[in-house]
């Protein structure tokens, strides 16, 4: 054994010591911490790797050079895209998923365990037991899972295999209905061989992001009996809107198609008494995706993928002629039902979170984000120099300074995360420039919201003078 790995496995608990020590302070100075740090002005550096240097003095290394440039993105104050953090028993369960370092395809209990979770967030979620789940790396993966599973299901109903024999080009083009689609959705549509452009907008409702159905069964009547796939939205990029998914499984009743929703972080509106109106017959679905490392709060990468119709998900992903990969049929053989056969134990962190907090903790999580997030869009609609672009449904406010304001929103948005105390992210609206703030990190509470409104204030007072 190489010296320098004999040493530094005499000294793993040392070793692990060190690692407890630099990740506590970063979680103790999470709520003061720079949300996002760039890297312009980070000094170059040559590594030589011809000989090593132990564990000990790389973790020095990367304190000196690469720690100080690490963006609190875990922390509260936090608000671009929707990202969460990672709850205590979450990083737990990270931590001994690397100590563990199992691979689901030759140990069983990682499958057993994954069943049984899935078990579990398929009960949280309030969906029947005719879902089958499984874990993937996120929401683009989750989106991308589920259309292969309706793109085998459109080529089945038209007597094709696409697993086994490709695209089929003799029956025409494989339509994609949509009204808000998250970009992840066009990226799935590309991976696949769908294409893009084979993805055809509906229209919206009035002043909202979702679906306009009759504008929808318009499309659909052209050809009744021809399949087709609908990807609906729980929880919008913009606005946080929803579709009518009850109006859609009664459509999904008339009109052969495949309805997907995309519900990566609002999905959790199930959890939460006040919002779960929100997902209202969404068990009509063919398939859901959902991230975890968003408002589930347990560290990246990790989503969950459900879907009605498994079999057709294995036809797509299943390891043909290796017997070795073939499974034992004694658990479940996830790694042929998703694209990768080498995967980690994502879980652990899920059930650890879910055990130590219980739906009445997730509850309580969404449920005060949401709050706080229509908060924030009251004080901003009362704003005289700003405008809320849209209704706040659920944690996401949509803002920008009113166009008689003289002042220049992206210039707002600049000043505002060059405050280094909060950060957010821009988006376009109706083909506007506009702010997005999405609260979703399990650490975020009044205090928070309190000082991201005055940030946003005081840096409107300061541009219109």
């Amino acid at each position: 054994m190489d010296t320098l790995l004999k040493k530094d496995l005499e000294q793993i608990d040392e070793i692990l010591e060190g690692a407890k020590a630099t990740s506590l302070s970063y979680l103790d100075h999470l709520n003061e911490a720079v949300p996002n740090i760039g890297v312009s002005n980070m000094s170059k550096q040559t590594w030589n790797i011809k000989a090593g240097i132990g564990a000990k003095k790389a973790l020095d290394l990367f304190k000196s050079h690469y720690a100080p440039y690490i963006s609190a993105t875990a922390g509260p104050n936090f608000y671009g895209y929707v990202t969460g953090g990672s709850t205590p028993a979450a990083l737990l369960g990270d931590w001994l998923t690397s100590a563990y370092d199992q691979v689901s395809s030759v140990t069983p209990i990682t499958a057993k365990h994954e069943s049984d979770t899935i078990a579990l967030y398929r009960e949280l979620f309030g969906l029947p037991t005719d879902f089958f789940g499984s874990f993937v790396t996120g929401g683009t993966t989750s989106n991308m899972v589920n259309l292969a599973g309706a793109r085998q299901w459109v080529y089945q109903q038209l007597g094709w295999d696409g697993s086994k024999n490709g695209l089929d080009t003799s029956s025409g083009t494989l339509k994609v209905f949509a009204a808000t689609p998250h970009s992840s959705t066009y990226k799935s549509l590309s991976i696949l061989g769908i294409g893009r452009d084979n993805l055809e907008l509906v229209q919206r409702l009035p002043n909202r992001e979702a679906i306009d159905v009759s504008d929808l069964e318009k499309r659909l009547s052209v050809n009744p009996e021809k399949p087709s796939i609908v990807v609906a939205s729980a929880g919008t990029v913009n606005t946080g809107d929803f579709d009518d998914f009850l109006a859609l499984g009664k459509l999904k009743e008339k009109y052969n198609f495949w309805l997907h929703i995309d519900g990566a972080f609002g999905g959790f509106a199930s959890v939460a008494d006040d919002y779960k109106y929100l997902v209202s017959g969404w068990e009509s679905a063919d398939s859901i995706a959902i991230d975890a490392h968003k408002w589930l709060n347990v560290p990246y990468d990790a989503a969950f993928q459900f879907t009605k119709h498994p079999g057709l998900q294995r036809q797509v992903f299943q390891n043909g002629n290796v017997p070795y990969l073939e499974g034992d049929g004694a658990t479940q053989d996830f790694m042929n039902y998703v694209p990768e056969n080498s995967r980690r134990w994502r879980s652990l962190p899920a059930w650890f979170t879910l055990l130590a907090y219980g739906k009445e903790g997730y509850a309580e999580i969404v449920g005060r984000n949401c709050h706080l997030a229509s908060e924030l869009g009251h004080r901003i609609k009362d704003h005289e120099q700003l405008d809320l672009l849209g209704e706040v449904r659920l944690n996401i406010v949509c803002f920008a300074a009113k166009i008689d304001s003289g002042i220049d929103t992206k210039v707002l948005l600049e000043h505002i995360n060059a405050t280094n105390k909060v950060f957010l992210t821009p988006t376009v609206y109706k083909d506007r420039f506009a702010i997005r703030v999405a609260v979703s990190n399990w650490r975020t509470g009044q205090k928070e919201i309190d000082n991201l409104y005055q940030i946003i204030a005081s840096v409107t007072q300061s541009l219109s003078k």
